[in-house]
C-alpha cells in the first residue's frame, strides 16, 4: 500500500491533519453535479410537489430523497481525482467501495430571524474509538449545486479532531469507556467557548464573530467554526469525527449537498462487531 500522497500537496495534508478538513475544487463534473440536480428536482416534484421553477411550492421535504440516494448517477461522485484524495488520506487499497455515495442534503431557504450560529445539532458521526490508532476513513461534503454564504451550507468545527482525540485518551485513562453520548457531552462542556457554542452558558452577543471570526485555542489546538460553502463539483474532505452542525438557509437557492462516510476495512469491522477498537 503506498504511503505518499498522489493527489493532495504537502501542505493539504498538513492542514488536513491539523484542521480536520481540506478544500478541494473541481473535485468531480460541473456537468455530472448538474445531471445529480436535475433528478433531484424530479424527484422532490413527483413526490413532495416541489417545482423548480415555482417557489411558491418550495418548503422543506419532511423526508430526504430517498431514490436520488441510490440512483446510479451519485457514482459520478467518484471521479478519479476523488478516489486519489481518499487513497491518500485513507490509504490505497485500504478502504472498499461504498454501497452509495452519501445522503441527499436538501435544505429550502427560509426567513425567519437572522442567520447565525446555531447552538444545536453539534455533533459528530464517528466515534472515536473507530479512529484511535489511525484514521479509518473520511467524510465527504459534495456541493451538488452552488451553496453561497449563509444559504444553509454545513458548519463544522476546524481543529475538533485533534481535541476530541486527546479528550478521548483523558476520558478513557484507568480503562476504556464508549459512551458516545457521555463523550459528547464531556466535549462541549470542556471549556467555555464549547459550552458557549452548544448552549451550555451564556451566548456572546456576536455568535458569528465569537465562534466564525475569533476562534478560540483549546489545549494549543485552534478552534473555530467554518461554513461549507462552495460550487458544484467542489467537494470537502473532513476527519471521520469532525464536529459540525447544520445551518439555516437564508438564501435565494436550496441547499444541494451529499454528505458520505467512507470507512476503511478496520472502521467497518468495528462497526460490525467483527472487531473490538482498541
Amino acid at each position: 500500500m503506498s504511503t505518499h500522497p498522489t493527489t493532495l500537496s504537502a501542505a493539504e495534508i498538513a492542514q488536513f491533519h491539523d484542521e480536520g478538513f481540506v478544500v478541494v475544487r473541481g473535485a468531480f463534473s460541473p456537468d455530472d453535479a448538474a445531471a445529480t440536480r436535475r433528478e433531484w428536482w424530479a424527484e422532490l416534484a413527483e413526490v413532495h410537489g416541489v417545482r423548480e421553477h415555482d417557489r411558491a411550492t418550495w418548503r422543506q421535504p419532511r423526508a430526504d430523497l430517498k431514490a436520488a440516494k441510490v440512483a446510479p448517477i451519485g457514482a459520478r461522485l467518484a471521479s478519479p481525482r476523488v478516489r486519489g484524495v481518499i487513497d491518500d488520506l485513507v490509504g490505497a487499497g485500504a478502504w472498499p467501495e461504498p454501497k452509495h455515495w452519501g445522503r441527499v442534503l436538501t435544505t429550502f431557504p427560509e426567513t425567519r430571524g437572522a442567520w447565525d450560529v446555531p447552538t444545536k445539532l453539534w455533533h459528530s458521526d464517528n466515534p472515536c474509538a473507530w479512529h484511535r490508532t489511525a484514521m479509518n476513513g473520511v467524510m465527504l461534503f459534495s456541493f451538488i449545486g452552488e451553496v453561497r454564504p449563509r444559504s444553509g451550507g454545513t458548519l463544522i468545527i476546524a481543529g475538533s479532531p485533534r481535541l476530541l482525540q486527546r479528550l478521548d485518551r483523558e476520558l478513557t485513562r484507568g480503562g476504556r469507556k464508549d459512551d458516545a453520548a457521555g463523550n459528547r457531552d464531556a466535549f462541549y462542556r470542556s471549556h467555555p467557548w464549547l459550552k458557549a457554542l452548544a448552549g451550555h452558558a451564556a451566548s456572546p452577543a456576536d455568535r458569528i464573530a465569537a465562534f466564525m471570526d475569533d476562534g478560540a485555542e483549546i489545549e494549543g489546538v485552534r478552534l473555530r467554526v467554518v461554513e461549507l460553502t462552495g460550487a458544484p463539483g467542489d467537494m470537502v474532505f473532513c476527519h471521520p469525527i469532525i464536529a459540525h452542525s447544520a445551518a439555516p438557509n437564508h438564501g435565494e437557492a436550496p441547499r444541494f449537498m451529499r454528505i458520505a462516510g467512507v470507512l476503511a476495512r478496520q472502521a467497518l469491522d468495528y462497526r460490525s462487531g467483527r472487531a473490538t477498537p482498541p
